[in-house]
């Protein structure tokens, strides 16, 4: 035999003792292959567990910061009326002062059949206030909270068509022992407007509007309506009007309680006097929480805490996954010069001569009792100046498998000292608890507009 053969030989001698694994082998091979895949599985749970976490997350940062950023541009805006001033130096009052929003006087009301937007049949009329006398209107028409840390609200919420949904547990109620809030305020910057030559009173009144004074803005007023006027020498003054022309508005007739007394000052080269559609312009912004129906169709039945946002009546959704809306009022008190933060019931109910500075002279003009009876209910809201907002954010949809510790969390309004995992249902709105992550938003807006 040659060598060459010897040698291939041997070589397939060795290719067949080793053409095989052993049973141990195997089990090697396949336990570290299970090792490798179990730990790229928990790996890829753990990234895709990490992520949907980071994703609901984000929903409640993004809900939380655009919901309080909302609530905060309309409560800067409480109260505001473009160019209305308490002061009396005319020099307030001068057109080179564009743009100022400035605080405003009291509001007189000189018109019948008068009713606050949103408010039911409520008139903003005194007690003590004849039918026959123009009446103003408090500072807590302008700014209301309702603390409704119960199952009812003080002062009582205004339901019905243009009010707030009554509390319950069904689609479409309001979320229980969560608070209201509404505020006011005059939008645009009026017209300016002209009288005629002479002593005008009354009915004999005629406003003769400048269109060019609100650039883009077309006159938006219809017979009926109620204008506000603003002028240099009086209270501002709210009367109903019909058109008269193009450009010129009447008082309608048999509808100003006080028509001797209705004297309107003209415009001149130092005072922008304006008037304003009270009707059109007058907004009214409500806060509240709503039970939403889940528009999934595989969650039936579910039922989801929805922040709302009324204008003028019309309703719409500002963000889902609220539980809890609570709001403090930061109120200046005349005793002892410092500010304390007060819940709606508490400010109603230290609204009285001790914290309340003396009432504006629309206030007392018709005064006949003694000073801690003023004619003036609330008077401690035009004394706010700021508001404290407290809201409770969920991630809307249950989280799975995430572990009930990271469900723990902490709402200041309730006190305590740190994150606590919920039972079975939230406190105070019995709403269930699911398995999801809660982070509360609060934010603070000062009152820039001033108070009667």
């Amino acid at each position: 035999m040659s060598e060459m053969t010897r040698t291939t030989a041997a070589a397939m001698r060795r290719f067949d003792r080793q053409r095989g694994l052993s049973l141990i082998e195997l089990m090697v091979a396949m336990t570290l292959g299970l090792l490798v895949s179990a730990g790229i599985v928990a790996l890829f749970m753990a990234t895709n567990q990490s992520n949907r976490t980071q994703s609901y997350l984000a929903r409640v940062q993004e809900n939380g910061r655009f919901a309080t950023g909302r609530i905060e541009a309309d409560l800067r805006m409480a109260g505001a009326m473009f160019r209305q001033s308490s002061v009396s130096d005319r020099d307030a009052w001068r057109q080179t002062a564009n743009g100022a929003l400035l605080p405003r006087a009291a509001i007189m009301v000189n018109a019948t059949g008068f009713v606050l937007q949103d408010m039911g049949t409520e008139t903003g009329r005194q007690a003590g206030w004849t039918t026959s006398e123009a009446y103003p209107l408090s500072a807590a028409y302008f700014i209301r909270g309702y603390e409704c840390s119960t199952g009812t609200c003080n002062p009582t919420v205004p339901t019905g068509a243009n009010g707030i949904p009554a509390v319950g547990t069904g689609a479409g109620n309001r979320v229980r022992g969560t608070d209201v809030l509404t505020m006011r305020y005059v939008r645009g910057i009026g017209w300016r407007y002209s009288l005629p030559p002479g002593v005008v009173t009354g009915y004999a009144s005629v406003f003769t509007l400048d269109p060019a004074s609100n650039a883009g803005t077309p006159l938006n007023f219809v017979n009926g309506d109620l204008a506000l006027v603003s002028d240099c020498s009086n209270t501002p003054t709210i009367f109903r009007v019909n058109l008269s022309g193009a450009s010129q508005l009447t008082p309608a007739s048999g509808t100003l309680i006080q028509d001797t007394e209705f004297k309107p000052g003209a415009s001149d080269a130092a005072c922008d006097a304006r008037i304003f559609n009270f009707t059109r312009d007058f907004t009214t912004v409500s806060y509240w929480l709503q039970l939403a129906a889940d528009p999934n169709p595989s969650a039936a039945g579910r039922l989801i805490p929805t922040l709302m946002r009324a204008e003028n009546g019309a309703a719409q959704e500002v963000a889902q996954g609220v539980e809890r809306l609570d709001f403090l009022y930061g109120a200046a008190y005349l005793g002892n010069g410092g500010m304390a933060y007060l819940d709606a019931t508490q400010v109603q109910a230290n609204s009285n001569a001790a914290n309340c500075s003396p009432p504006p002279a629309a206030f007392a003009r018709v005064y006949t009792g003694p000073t801690s009876t003023w004619r003036e209910p609330g008077c401690l809201w035009r004394s706010l100046r700021s508001i404290e907002a407290h809201a409770l954010f969920n991630t809307v949809d249950d989280m799975g498998a995430t572990p009930q510790q990271d469900t723990a969390y902490w709402y200041s309004i309730d006190g305590g000292t740190g994150p606590v995992i919920p039972a079975t249902t939230m406190p105070v709105t019995a709403l269930p608890v699911g398995r999801m992550m809660r982070r509360e938003f609060m934010t603070v807006a000062s009152i820039r507009n001033g108070s009667n």
